[in-house]
């Protein structure tokens, strides 16, 4: 989404992304609120927010792509999607490739970002 042009471009592709995202918490919890009553709760909401803020998302994503459509949704949904390839396989199914978990290691000293004492032993 940067490689595309401007910053207006790129503060629309986000919000467009970012909305898509807040659309799914919403599913989700409401999903919960059904499927799981007796999980706890640190605090409760009532359902009328999630429910607002899920058709809030949903006229976010789908009004622009309506009132002007462009290739840039379709890359942007894309983009998500992508991350799906990654996601299935290493997180859900924790397949595991020998090496990669040096290179996480590496990458997180690196980077300065939370090493995990768990991967050196």
């Amino acid at each position: 989404m940067v490689l595309y042009g401007t910053i207006d471009s790129l503060i629309d592709f986000f919000s467009f992304t970012a909305w898509i995202f807040y659309g799914g918490a919403m599913l989700a919890l409401i999903v919960m609120r059904f499927t799981k009553p007796n999980y706890p709760r640190p605090y409760k909401v009532p359902i009328i927010i999630p429910v607002l803020v899920l058709v809030i998302s949903i006229y976010l994503v789908i009004g622009p792509i309506i009132d002007q459509p462009t290739i840039e949704y379709l890359y942007a949904a894309l983009f998500i999607l992508g991350g799906m390839v990654f996601y299935v396989p290493f997180v859900h199914y924790k397949v595991r490739i020998p090496f990669m978990d040096g290179i996480t290691v590496f990458l997180q000293m690196l980077l300065e970002v939370a090493p995990t004492t768990s991967m050196f032993e």
